[in-house]
């Protein structure tokens, strides 16, 4: 933006509605390995378990991940990357 600075948090809305979805997209990009989990996102993040959920669940609406086909560990619902070309520009830095 010129003669402006906005916070990540502000930018994430204006983008994508939710202060919160620019750092979910990131912390999945950051992940090790093909799976992860919503509480993983959550413990990454700092951000509580229900608003991981709702973007973990817009998420695999608009087909960016998709649900594992088996669970984790005490039945932990487990996501894959789908679109890891999507995610990789959306997880770039927001300035």
């Amino acid at each position: 933006m010129t003669g402006s600075s906005i916070t990540e948090a502000e930018a994430s809305k204006a983008l994508f509605s939710s202060v919160h979805m620019h750092t979910v997209i990131a912390a999945i990009a950051t992940i090790d390995g093909e799976e992860f989990s919503a509480p993983q996102i959550a413990s990454l993040t700092g951000l509580a378990g229900s608003i991981v959920h709702g973007i973990v669940g817009r998420l695999q609406r608009a087909g960016v991940i998709e649900r594992a086909t088996h669970q984790g560990p005490d039945r932990t619902v487990l996501y894959r990357r789908r679109r890891t070309d999507v995610l990789d520009v959306l997880a770039r830095p927001l300035d």
